[in-house]
């Protein structure tokens, strides 16, 4: 068996986090795909099924893309028939979007590929080895929002 240097555990560390992240989102695409969807899509009307009336802006942050990205995807879903752009009652400069009847039908088939593919990436993990596994990767993500380049 070869000794890995702490340095060299760190890089393939960073490797294999890097290739789970890249092959899981490859896996969700395909699910995804089998829907109808782009995996943005499917996340953009599970976020609507929970945040239904929220603003172009709030959806950029919540998927973390341009607001210029953000109205490029609600335009081409509302065409679609997914959601419905509103004016804001209060101020009409402000539109608000609005999950309709052929994107909420969808949500329970989303959120099951999702779960699918969720379980099949921890199978057989134990679970007291996920809640660990939870601890490290939010002490790792917050060393991440911590870390100046």
């Amino acid at each position: 068996m070869r000794e890995v240097t702490p340095s060299a555990a760190y890089e393939e560390l960073g490797h294999l986090l890097g290739s789970i992240c890249r092959l899981h989102h490859t896996r969700a695409d395909q699910s995804m795909e089998r829907i109808g969807l782009f995996r943005g899509q499917a996340i953009l009307l599970m976020i609507l099924s929970r945040h239904d009336g929220i603003t172009h802006s709030e959806i950029a942050e919540k998927l973390r893309i341009s607001p210029a990205a953000a109205t490029k995807v609600i335009k081409r879903m509302e065409s679609a028939g997914y959601l419905q752009r509103q004016a804001d009652p209060a101020d009409r400069r402000v539109s608000r979007i609005y999950l309709q009847e052929r994107g909420r039908g969808l949500i329970a088939e989303i959120e099951s590929a999702f779960g699918k593919l969720d379980r099949a990436m921890f199978e057989g993990v134990p679970e007291p080895e996920l809640v660990r596994f939870r601890e490290l990767l939010t002490q790792m993500a917050g060393n991440l929002q911590r870390f100046q380049p």
